[in-house]
C-alpha cells in the first residue's frame, strides 16, 4: 500500500482511494514491481528486467508509455499524484514527489507496500 493505493497480489487487482483500477495484465507488472520498490527510484533497466523478458528493445520507448499509461489511471482525480520521474534516474512510487529513498524495504518487510487478500 502506497498512500491511498491498493494493490492486491492475490487478486491481481489495483485501487485507489476505493475505487478499482482496471488495468492490463503489463500494467499491472509494472504498478505491482513500483510498489515492491516503493519510495525508491528504479529505473528503466530494473523495470526491463522485471516487468519485460529478455527480448526488450533498450532503445524504445515502451516503458515511458507504459509509465504514462500508468500515471494517468492511479493518479486521476487524486490530489496528490503517487507516480513521479526522476530525469536521468528513473520513476518512483511515492506520496512525496522528493522522496529519495525510504528506510522501508519492500523486498524485506512487503506487508508496508502491498495488501494480500485472501479473497480472489
Amino acid at each position: 500500500m502506497v498512500a491511498d493505493l491498493i494493490v492486491d497480489t492475490v487478486g491481481q487487482t489495483v485501487s485507489r482511494g476505493g475505487q478499482t483500477i482496471t488495468m492490463t495484465a503489463k500494467e499491472y507488472a509494472l504498478v505491482e514491481f513500483l510498489a515492491r520498490n516503493a519510495n525508491r527510484v528504479v529505473g528503466r533497466a530494473e523495470i526491463a528486467e522485471h516487468v519485460w523478458d529478455d527480448a526488450f528493445d533498450p532503445f524504445s520507448n515502451l516503458i515511458e508509455v507504459y509509465v504514462n499509461r500508468v500515471r494517468r489511471k492511479i493518479d486521476a482525480g487524486a490530489a496528490k499524484p503517487l507516480l513521479h520521474t526522476r530525469r536521468g534516474a528513473g520513476y518512483v512510487l511515492s506520496l512525496n514527489e522528493h522522496t529519495r529513498g525510504s528506510k522501508t524495504n519492500c523486498r524485506a518487510e512487503p506487508q508496508q507496500c502491498l495488501t494480500r487478500s485472501a479473497s480472489g
